[in-house]
């Protein structure tokens, strides 16, 4: 049961970003795409360009369906590097222990609306 729940997410979050890049020609959006299809993870400077743009275009997605990837120490030194208000666009998609790697780079949580 849980191979399928998880096989469902992927699948959700496949069809937002395939539906996110046919709606602008984006080579950014497009590079999100086939990374998620390869690794079924976000760098930290995709997810920003992603979520950001998921909502401008209004898809509907669910952002803890999605993973950031976290190991690379390129991808923590983007994360310290990305403005928290970026940050915060792709906050539900992080893990407790992403979330609080993200304080520790100095980044608060998001105020809760």
């Amino acid at each position: 049961m849980a191979k399928l729940t998880q096989q469902m997410q992927l699948d959700s979050c496949l069809r937002a970003l395939e539906r996110l890049a046919a709606s602008e020609n984006n080579p950014i959006l497009s590079g999100a795409l086939e990374y998620y299809r390869r690794k079924k993870k976000l760098t930290p400077k995709y997810a920003a360009v992603v979520f950001w743009k998921l909502q401008d275009f209004e898809i509907d997605h669910h952002p803890s369906f999605f993973k950031v990837e976290l190991r690379r120490e390129k991808h923590i030194a983007d994360l310290r590097a990305l403005p928290t208000p970026r940050v915060h666009r792709f906050w539900r998609a992080l893990s407790p222990a992403q979330r609080r790697k993200a304080q520790a780079l100095g980044h608060c949580p998001p105020r809760a609306p």
